[in-house]
């Protein structure tokens, strides 16, 4: 029997518990570029980036950008966040999510609910497969502003008239069972939509707390862990505004650092979970160590 599993050369699952909340990344995929600039800091300068990169013993302009989907099982409800590309994976190594759950203690038919922070292709690509919503008993939940703003299509960016084709072919056949939430609204007590629109028109973060722990999933907030972070104003050259994107990060990112709570980042290195520190007038991505092992 052949498996559709892909061979783990890495790890690819990792489970921590945030109060009494189990807390699940996936890594759904990655891909190799050879452009670290300009995919970060478009508005930048290339020798800045390359400084940067070297000064955290990265290749230039070489990069691996990872995918991470999250899920969180509050013990009564399991969410999936952003579940990834599925069988839409744009790459030979991604559309992976589906094939690690079981590693994870769960199966498709498990998921409550599936919250959509962003309707860009690696984060709706899996709501359908083979013609029939991948997670049949989950709803769908889109932000209203970001369901609304690729609904009218107006306003595109050239460059997302694939994902608009994609949406329209994608999440607009599940609008009627679908769930819409504003910033601050709840999925579940503990669940909350948070603003970082600019990524896309309507890209929500979610702030999670159980038992007086926090932990902010940022999705695509801040797109590489060196570049976003150290200037928060460079542009990554995939966000829509990119000008409301730099504000929603700084933000965003404001609260983490100075609640000292944890973070996801979809594109963050694998697992994907750590904190942020200021570091001059930008931040620092810490990846979490042991903390969550004890």
């Amino acid at each position: 029997m052949v498996s559709n599993k892909p061979k783990m050369t890495r790890p690819s699952v990792y489970q921590f518990k945030l109060g009494d909340f189990t807390i699940t990344n996936i890594l759904e995929g990655y891909r190799h570029l050879d452009n670290l600039y300009p995919f970060a800091g478009t508005n930048a300068d290339a020798a800045e980036v390359e400084a940067i990169a070297k000064e955290c013993h990265l290749p230039f302009p070489n990069l691996e950008h990872n995918f991470v989907p999250s899920l969180v099982d509050t013990g009564n409800h399991l969410i999936a966040l952003d579940p990834g590309f599925g069988e839409k994976a744009q790459f030979p190594t991604s559309g992976w999510f589906n094939n690690y759950l079981p590693d994870a203690g769960y199966t498709l038919e498990d998921v409550d609910f599936v919250v959509v922070t962003h309707c860009h292709p690696d984060h709706i690509g899996n709501l359908i497969a083979s013609g029939q919503p991948t997670f049949p008993n989950a709803e769908i939940v889109f932000g209203r502003v970001e369901f609304d703003y690729w609904r009218k299509g107006e306003n595109i960016p050239d460059f997302r008239a694939p994902t608009l084709s994609m949406f329209q072919e994608i999440c607009q056949p599940l609008e009627d069972r679908a769930r819409y939430v504003e910033v601050g609204e709840d999925i579940v007590t503990g669940v909350t939509a948070v603003d970082a629109f600019g990524h896309s028109a309507g890209h929500m973060a979610y702030h999670i707390e159980s038992n007086g722990q926090e932990l902010m999933i940022m999705s695509d907030t801040a797109a590489h862990y060196a570049i976003s972070f150290r200037h928060p104003e460079y542009n990554f050259s995939m966000d829509d505004d990119p000008e409301k994107a730099a504000i929603s990060r700084r933000r965003v990112l404001s609260q983490v650092a100075d609640s000292k709570m944890a973070a996801i980042g979809f594109h963050m290195p694998f697992p994907s979970v750590g904190y942020v520190d200021r570091h001059g007038d930008g931040f620092t991505w810490v990846p979490a160590a042991y903390q969550f092992n004890l």
